[in-house]
């Protein structure tokens, strides 16, 4: 769900700010180490240094995006002035922001991953530990709204965020975040909740 880079200073940090930025650009195939070490301004041996691979390197750089993303979601969830739906809707318009932004490419962990046809490959594990930890805050937000079959309004949601990551694409940024939303409203009605938040909890939303 985020695409903002974070500016670092130590070797490490530098090369993954620096493979962030292309595999968003090119994808993961089509990225070197070689462009990895130009872009980052560094050696291939301070490379080899801090990473066995590039491989290593990329699931370095989705374990640091998904960390971002889940630490927001701890932060929607610790605010002690929002409630269940308030929360829920935090959730949804945070990822509309992102794909709404000009800049927005897309999830960069279903970007790589869908290059990758392996199961246990490390990209593949990192994107699998995420999706479960997001579907834990998705589904601890749906219990407390009391929604019906909160596992499969979990479902739909996931799908719902990932495939508006896509499909913003062909809809455009704008129409792709707005149909989003819409989406997760007409979830939450046919699971018996209406999405509609109280008045004080309105000004309770994301803006990072």
């Amino acid at each position: 769900m985020s695409a903002k880079i974070p500016t670092f200073d130590t070797p490490s940090d530098r090369l993954i700010e620096a493979a962030t930025v292309l595999f968003y650009e090119h994808g993961f195939r089509a990225v070197t180490v070689n462009d990895i070490v130009a872009r980052s301004g560094l050696t291939k041996s301070t490379f080899y240094r801090y990473f066995e691979s590039k491989d290593d390197l990329a699931a370095a750089c989705l374990g640091k995006l998904a960390l971002d993303d889940l630490e927001v979601l701890a932060m929607i969830a610790t605010r002690l002035s929002v409630t269940p739906m308030a929360r829920f809707r935090a959730i949804v318009t945070a990822a509309a922001a992102k794909i709404e932004h000009p800049a927005y490419r897309g999830w960069l962990l279903s970007n790589l991953e869908v290059e990758i046809h392996e199961d246990h490959h490390v990209i593949s594990r990192v994107c699998k530990l995420y999706r479960t930890r997001l579907r834990s805050h998705l589904f601890e937000a749906a219990e407390q709204a009391r929604v019906e079959a909160p596992n499969v309004l979990v479902d739909g949601l996931v799908m719902l965020l990932e495939g508006a990551g896509v499909s913003f694409r062909s809809l455009g940024h704008t129409q792709a975040a707005t149909s989003m939303i819409r989406g997760w409203e007409t979830l939450m009605r046919e699971h018996g909740v209406s999405p509609t938040i109280e008045q004080e909890d309105a000004t309770t939303s994301y803006a990072g």
